[in-house]
């Protein structure tokens, strides 16, 4: 039996009676008034609400008071339960008609150890005197750093035994599920190498302990000594909770492509806001429910307005739409629960329970999308092996044609090497240009056979280095005889040497000449006929530069990025590869010998590739 403010029991408590509607409460904020000084405010000074009492996160001590009437003699003791679990003391006194000393007194709080609690378990429970028929005043004086709200309810034993046996279960079972689960990520995870999925099973499991510690499974499972354990585990596993939800959503939202700015902005927030666990028992975990917890619930209903965004403008992207029907409704209640425990809201039991039905929503629907990810990936993995086991094998295959078709251009290079020696010695009468034309081709043949030994052989094949016949030689006399060789009628190579009288350098003259003649080639493509001009110069005490302009009317963009790419880059397009395998093979020679190939645009269609090798 009651009325508006006032509650009125007609003896023994026989069914569970919820009394926080009947609770005024009273902000310390100094948190210096003595029970003496409370009593003594007047009843105005304690306001009375519609919702459960919330107070927000605050320090501030939180006095609550009830009256309640008893008609007749009560012959068995009423249990008070005093939730949540995790306020760290709660003091309750009862006073005959409001005023003098309270006849009982009893501590309850999160911050008790266990050994000194009435009783044990997950929730705060007291067992209120046996009282005589009369008025009386119940006073509740709680204070705590984390949110800070209470509600109350008066129980019979047998009932409150069975709903905490009920409640004991269903934790149980929602505990162990989301553990379980968090672990199943985990391990898939690691074993996939995603990062996402480590991420989401960090979250799930610690979105598992935070719900767990709100019910009580710290204080009735570990039942600690410490004052300040239970206040750790959940504020860290909160804080957890808040600072990966962060980095989650800008994996969701594709952020760092779309919105690189706005991704660095928020990545700082998340670690600022993980930083905050290391003063999860201190009133910095005040300070981050005051403005944290607010502010994260803007930045979730922002990320739940770029996704329906999204969504709407790629209505045919499946992806968008299981991200929507599996967030969009687990974040509004996240964000109805978070505001509600800050104070910005009243604070009432829908709000502060829709959260868990709509959690278990969400983990069922990400599991499937979970479920549909890793299979995804699985059968990627497939594809890539397979595909990686068959190029391994047709790589062998060619590795064996080429190391065959090696012995065979060695036959017809024979040939032309000796028929050119025969020639040469035949026509000794003969004109100059003939014998330089048959000394060109017993030189070309000679290279020829030198690269097939290099490149085609089984060793020049499985290994990355190439086998140098280095010597020392000057880099005057070196360019003098490249000229020589390359020169040729419409197609002219001059040698401007600025410095270099007595730099020798230690090269493979075969292989070097090669990878100049393919920088020369590639100049050539848009000269047009026009003379090659070939600078070289000391660029350091231990470097010589030797530079090819190349120019030209055709020499765009793209062909600029196809010749960086093939001097610069490992992993080239197989179409680009083959349309500059000549500057990639001479980007391969010039490493090998300790140099560098650099390119520099000088103008507009001008660029100038530079060989810098080291000298003596």
């Amino acid at each position: 039996m009651n009325d508006q403010d006032h509650l009125v029991l007609p003896g023994n408590v026989t069914e569970p009676i919820e009394i926080t509607r009947f609770v005024a409460s009273f902000a310390d904020t100094t948190r210096r008034l003595g029970f003496e000084e409370i009593q003594a405010l007047p009843d105005a000074a304690f306001q009375q609400s519609s919702a459960i009492p919330s107070f927000g996160y605050t320090r501030d001590v939180i006095w609550h008071q009830l009256d309640l009437t008893i008609t007749n003699d009560m012959t068995k003791r009423a249990l008070l339960e005093v939730g949540p679990n995790y306020l760290n003391f709660i003091d309750v006194f009862l006073v005959p008609d409001g005023l003098g000393d309270p006849v009982w007194h009893t501590r309850l709080g999160d911050h008790v150890p266990a050994s000194a609690r009435q009783y044990g378990g997950r929730a705060h429970i007291a067992a209120l005197p046996l009282m005589e028929p009369g008025d009386y005043r119940l006073y509740v004086r709680s204070q705590s750093n984390s949110a800070n709200l209470i509600w109350m309810t008066l129980w019979p034993a047998t009932d409150l035994v069975s709903s905490l046996s009920f409640r004991d279960l269903a934790s149980n079972v929602f505990f162990g599920f989301i553990l379980a689960l968090g672990l199943a990520y985990l391990a898939l995870g690691l074993i996939a190498r995603d990062r996402i999925v480590v991420l989401y099973s960090i979250w799930v499991l610690a979105i598992g302990v935070t719900a767990a510690t709100v019910n009580g499974v710290v204080l009735s499972e570990l039942r600690p000594e410490i004052p300040w354990l239970n206040d750790f585990l959940l504020g860290t596993a909160n804080i957890i909770t808040y600072g990966v939800t962060v980095f989650l959503w800008l994996y969701i939202i594709d952020a760092k492509k779309k919105h690189p700015l706005a991704y660095k902005i928020c990545c700082a927030y998340g670690f600022f806001i993980l930083a905050i666990a290391a003063g999860a028992t201190t009133d910095l975990y005040t300070i981050f429910g005051t403005y944290i917890v607010p502010s994260h619930s803007v930045f979730m209903a922002t990320m739940c307005a770029i996704l329906i965004k999204r969504a709407s403008e790629d209505i045919h992207n499946p992806r968008y739409w299981a991200f929507l029907v599996v967030l969009a409704v687990p974040t509004g209640a996240a964000i109805m629960i978070q505001l509600a425990l800050s104070g910005v809201i009243d604070a009432t039991r829908l709000r502060l329970e829709l959260h868990s039905y709509t959690l278990m929503f969400h983990l069922v629907g990400m599991g499937i999308i979970m479920t549909m990810r890793l299979s995804r990936m699985d059968k990627e993995r497939v594809t890539v092996v397979r595909k990686a086991e068959e190029t391994t094998s047709l790589v062998e295959e060619q590795r064996k044609l080429i190391s065959m078709l090696s012995h065979e251009f060695r036959t017809p290079l024979a040939v032309i090497q000796r028929s050119s020696e025969m020639l040469m010695l035949r026509l000794t009468n003969h004109k100059d240009d003939v014998l330089e034309r048959l000394q060109r081709i017993q030189l070309q043949a000679q290279k020829l056979a030198r690269l097939v030994d290099i490149f085609l052989t089984k060793d020049g094949i499985d290994t990355q280095e190439l086998s140098l016949a280095r010597k020392t030689v000057p880099i005057n006399r070196f360019l003098q005889e490249f000229v020589a060789q390359t020169t040729r009628e419409g197609a002219e190579v001059q040698a401007a040497l600025s410095r270099t009288t007595g730099i020798e350098v230690f090269i493979d003259e075969t292989l070097m000449g090669l990878a100049i003649t393919n920088l020369v080639e590639t100049s050539r493509r848009f000269a047009h006929g026009a003379p090659i001009h070939i600078s070289t110069h000391r660029h350091s005490e231990m470097r010589v530069e030797i530079s090819i302009p190349c120019r030209g009317e055709e020499l765009d963009e793209d062909e600029i990025a196809m010749i960086s790419d093939a001097l610069f880059r490992r992993d080239m397009e197989s179409q680009s590869l083959q349309r500059a395998l000549g500057l990639h093979i001479s980007q391969r020679i010039v490493v090998a010998h300790g140099g560098s190939v650099t390119l520099r645009q000088k103008g507009a269609r001008s660029i100038e590739l530079c060989l810098l090798l080291p000298c003596e």
